[in-house]
């Protein structure tokens, strides 16, 4: 665990932003102002795929930069359920404490239940394919998808869903069954791989995931079950503040650098809300990446038990659009990771958006598996019965 230290408070709008410092080396990607961060230099291609018309091919769109980044302490996290499960999967993840659950009553958006790939047919686009298993799959269900990477792969070697939009929505709900190969070692470093994300409404239909207004990252990261938001695009370039707390332009002054609404949630602009990991870094092209990242450790890991990565688990994740009050946002957006019905992140008090962007909501997700770095060995992972919502259905 890091220790935050305060380091500036500032006022926008009436809302006190505090930056925080961190003790502690958690991502290893290079990052400005001597800071680590956890994507790795930031930028990559997209990954490819169909869907422009007039038969051109549409890539994804610019860049698969990195989410989370420097570990910072800060935040609450939630306690545990019973487990759900039976047949071949695991029961209760790593706890945490506090308190919290997802929204029911949700309206289903869309389900998708690996039965096939015929993926273009159920709604998915930008070059949508995929291996499905009959061999692995979740209990009650007959197949699966495969993500299997190879050595030195970036992305799944057989090809992946990509992305299906959805009717928009303040409020988002995923629940799927997840396992991994015995041998699963991730990149074999602090950050990556990307897994799973919901995209704004604000962007195009084929936006690179890593460089938008809102971005947000489910993913598992060494054993860590991982939540994350980027929106680099939003980034005030005035004035940066970097991992380290030192910082570029801002008149000479951060903490008096008047921040209007138009400027970066997650970290180059200043931190508000409950923070867990935070990443700042230059792009290198004129745009700085600026993320932010939640996490529970040992969700995952190599010891048969019930949180043994080789069995299923059943994962619920939940992203809440916060407020805006008096021409600003407030800090009171949520976000859960409840796995085999115990939950492992939960915050209350979370800025997605400002009123710079007040009407942004989610209208895509997205399964664009990527490790930057290539994979370290042959491994897979494995996905089933996913659903979309607006809440728990």
């Amino acid at each position: 665990m890091t220790t935050a230290k305060l380091a500036f408070v500032f006022s926008v709008g009436g809302l006190m932003l505090a930056s925080c410092s961190e003790d502690g080396d958690d991502g290893t990607g290079a990052a400005s102002g001597g800071s680590a961060g956890s994507g790795k230099g930031g930028s990559s291609a997209g990954t490819g795929g169909s869907g422009a018309s007039g038969g051109a091919t549409a890539g994804t769109g610019g860049s698969n930069g990195g989410s989370g980044g420097q570990s910072a302490s800060g935040g609450s996290s939630a306690a545990g359920a019973a487990g759900v499960g039976g047949g071949t999967s695991s029961g209760g993840a790593a706890g945490a404490s506090g308190a919290g659950s997802i929204p029911g009553g949700g309206t289903v958006l869309f389900r998708e239940n690996f039965d096939d790939a015929s993926f273009a047919a159920r709604g998915w686009y930008d070059g949508p394919g995929g291996t499905i298993s009959a061999t692995e799959h979740a209990p009650g269900s007959s197949s699966s998808y495969e993500c299997a990477f190879a050595v030195g792969a970036t992305s799944c070697s057989a090809g992946k869903p990509a992305r299906h939009k959805f009717t928009a929505s303040t409020s988002v709900y995923a629940g799927f069954w997840l396992k991994f190969s015995a041998n699963w070692v991730g990149s074999g470093r602090a950050y990556h791989p990307h897994m799973f994300h919901f995209i704004n409404d604000l962007d195009d239909d084929f936006v690179g995931p890593a460089h938008t207004y809102l971005t947000t990252y489910m993913e598992v990261v060494s054993t860590r079950a991982q939540l994350a938001l980027q929106d680099s695009k939003n980034v005030d370039l005035s004035c940066i503040l970097r991992n380290n707390d030192t910082f570029v332009g801002c008149s000479g002054d951060f903490s008096t650098y008047a921040f209007t609404e138009a400027r970066s949630v997650c970290s180059c602009n200043g931190l508000a809300g409950d923070l867990d990991g935070r990443d700042c870094f230059d792009n290198g092209n004129g745009t700085w990446y600026s993320s932010r990242s939640w996490s529970s450790p040992n969700a995952f890991v190599d010891a048969a038990g019930p949180q043994y990565k080789g069995d299923w688990h059943y994962i619920e994740v939940y992203f809440e659009m916060n407020s805006i009050a008096s021409g600003a946002g407030v800090p009171d957006g949520k976000i859960r990771w409840v796995q085999d019905g115990q939950t492992l992140v939960s915050h209350d008090r979370i800025l997605l958006r400002t009123a710079a962007h007040a009407n942004l909501a989610f209208d895509q997700f997205a399964m664009l598996p990527y490790i930057g770095d290539g994979s370290p060995v042959a491994q897979s992972f494995f996905v089933d019965d996913l659903v979309v919502a607006t809440a728990k259905p």
